[in-house]
């Protein structure tokens, strides 16, 4: 008699969710790099490519791409220009789907290798209900020197397992049970002005979501020669902390930490403002990473008097 046959586990089913608005070629580059995502046997991937131009001009791309990718690829459309309602429309069809997660990525990123490997990799030795990835930069061959020294386009996260308060879409898995917790799952009042992404994880962390680092899943994103300059670094500065005081807002009463929020970009205005004349002598890149925290104190405090700033209303691609 022969012994009986192993029991296996189902696969794991993923879906990565791209939100894409305009970026032909950078969508490209993306489909490009998943196909050579080193998948394990255990793990079943879907692609959800949501086009948020109404005109649907991501949909060629994706078409091009399909025959080429070793695993199925849906093309979904959002006509209305909003990026929150993009990636709710992805998250639900990926969960109809049946996805017990769902990794996101942008369309100006491209993934290495290893990339959904090592998310899934943390958040099974973590138990996290959501894991985030590194985004380091790719300059533009012509980009002016400073930009790589400031150091402001990276996004390189600490030690694997570390805690995190919030994260951001441009890199992360999130558990299907954290994205059903939250009705949206992302904000539409964001979809404008940026940070819903920022929202969402911050609210599962407050009501005990568990969100950590995973350092060794890479993104590499493409900076655009019109993004490697100060006055778009200094604009996204001022978003980034105009955006981080409205999520407080946005939160419920007794998860608002809006008074912390107050003082922390208060004093990181001040303080960055005192070190400018000692910036000025160590050079350019200095000077831009002054200016960054004295820009994201000011968005904080425009946003506490009740001014928003939309990020989304103007192309900058």
């Amino acid at each position: 008699m022969a012994p009986p046959a192993p029991e296996t586990s189902p696969p794991v089913e993923v879906a990565i969710c791209v939100a894409t608005f305009r970026r032909p070629d950078g969508l490209a580059a993306l489909l490009e790099s998943l196909g050579a995502l080193e998948l394990a046997d255990e793990v079943r991937v879907r692609l959800c490519v949501v086009d948020n131009d109404a005109e649907g001009s991501a949909r060629p791309v994706v078409d091009a791409a399909r025959a080429r990718l070793p695993f199925a690829v849906d093309y979904l459309c959002e006509p209305e220009r909003n990026i929150s309602l993009a990636r709710n429309r992805g998250v639900a069809h990926a969960l109809e789907r049946g996805a017990a997660f769902v990794a996101f990525v942008d369309d100006d990123e491209t993934a290495r290798p290893g990339w959904l490997r090592e998310l899934l990799r943390a958040q099974a030795r973590f138990a996290a209900d959501a894991v985030a990835g590194s985004v380091r930069p790719r300059l533009d061959p012509g980009a002016p020197a400073w930009a790589g020294r400031s150091g402001l386009f990276a996004q390189d996260q600490p030690t694997a397992g570390t805690p995190l308060p919030t994260a951001a879409t441009s890199n992360a898995l999130v558990s299907r049970r954290l994205l059903e917790s939250v009705p949206g799952p992302f904000d539409p009042d964001f979809g404008r002005s940026g940070s819903g992404d920022s929202l969402f994880f911050t609210r599962g962390v407050r009501r005990g979501a568990r969100v950590v680092a995973a350092p060794g899943a890479v993104v590499d994103e493409g900076i655009a020669p019109a993004r490697a300059r100060a006055g778009w670094v200094l604009r996204r500065a001022f978003r980034v902390g105009n955006g981080a005081v409205w999520v407080e807002r946005a939160l419920d009463r007794d998860e608002r930490r809006l008074g912390w929020r107050a003082l922390a970009g208060t004093l990181r205005l001040a303080g960055s403002a005192a070190v400018l004349p000692a910036a000025a002598l160590l050079g350019r890149a200095a000077v831009v990473r002054a200016l960054w925290g004295v820009c994201y104190g000011a968005g904080c405090l425009a946003a506490l008097a009740g001014y928003r700033y939309s990020e989304y209303e103007v192309l900058d691609r």
